[in-house]
């Protein structure tokens, strides 16, 4: 394992440690938060169906969708508009 290997894995597990004691110490806000964003998402995906009906496009609803358009907001939206233009219709 390299030099540059070894400090991802530190820093990832430092994130990831970080990660845990936020979920432990507020549970619910975290909760909340996710609840949140994937109202929002699953907003955003129906606009984007309902503008792209007219466009002849369809973005898959799904957990992993909202989550991202939640989450991400608008450049969320744009990147999975993007990767899905790119993998599936190029």
């Amino acid at each position: 394992m390299g030099k540059e290997q070894l400090y991802l894995l530190i820093g990832g597990g430092l994130v990831g440690v970080f990660i845990l004691t936020q979920v432990i110490e507020h549970p619910k806000k975290i909760a909340w938060t996710l609840v949140k964003s994937a109202v929002m998402g699953c907003l955003f995906v129906f606009a984007v169906n309902w503008v792209g009906q007219y466009f002849h496009y369809h973005m898959p609803f799904n957990p992993f969708t909202a989550l991202t358009a939640g989450l991400l907001g608008l450049p969320g939206v744009a990147a999975l508009i993007a990767t899905q233009l790119l993998l599936f219709h190029g």
